[in-house]
């Protein structure tokens, strides 16, 4: 790689890194252009030299962030032997993430903005409501192995995710222990609905 290619690579990582800051800190539609120029020294040139717009910097870093996590996963994976275990543990990672997730409360504001281009509308969408996918292998794995009745592996995924988002969103008040064991107690009723006979 060109020595000036490696600053120009090294420039983008800057901005990323600080737009990840001031996007949990103030938010997506309090943060401008101009905040991201000053906290990382960066012309508007050279800003939009690396990303087109603030909407394609966000989306940018939703997608580092989601490359990053789902490779913190697969490590984890690892870690747990049968399907059922694997499920559990994805969805405790999936909590751990939701709750300390950086960009989370500016992907919840982008996601609700009207003004948002609609072609990265739906990127960002699509990007904030993936993580259902890391369940079809687990559950293609399970049906495999017997664990767990026949199914559709992409459905039960879509099912878990939106029973998980649903626990996280009601209980969020309960305290983040209360808030595991919930989730726990509603993969078990899951579980008990698809376990194999």
């Amino acid at each position: 790689m060109s020595r000036r290619r490696l600053d120009g690579e090294k420039t983008k990582q800057h901005i990323a890194e600080k737009a990840t800051e001031l996007f949990s800190q103030k938010g997506y539609l309090a943060t401008s252009i101009e905040d991201i120029c000053q906290a990382t020294g960066a012309s508007k040139g050279s800003l939009y030299y690396h990303f087109k717009s603030k909407e394609y910097l966000f989306l940018y870093l939703l997608e580092k962030q989601y490359t990053e996590w789902s490779g913190l996963w697969q490590e984890k994976e690892k870690q747990h032997a049968t399907s059922v275990e694997k499920l559990y543990a994805l969805a405790a990672f999936l909590l751990e993430d939701f709750l300390s997730h950086p960009l989370r409360r500016a992907g919840e504001e982008f996601a609700g903005s009207q003004l948002a281009d609609p072609a990265i509308m739906e990127q960002v969408l699509t990007m904030l409501s993936s993580s259902y996918t890391l369940y079809i292998p687990i559950f293609e794995e399970g049906i495999a192995r017997g664990e767990f009745a026949d199914g559709d592996p992409r459905e039960l995924a879509m099912i878990l995710e939106g029973y998980i988002t649903g626990l996280i969103n009601v209980g969020l008040n309960m305290g983040e222990e209360n808030l595991f064991d919930l989730m726990k107690r509603g993969i078990d009723i899951l579980l008990h609905g698809i376990a194999a006979k």
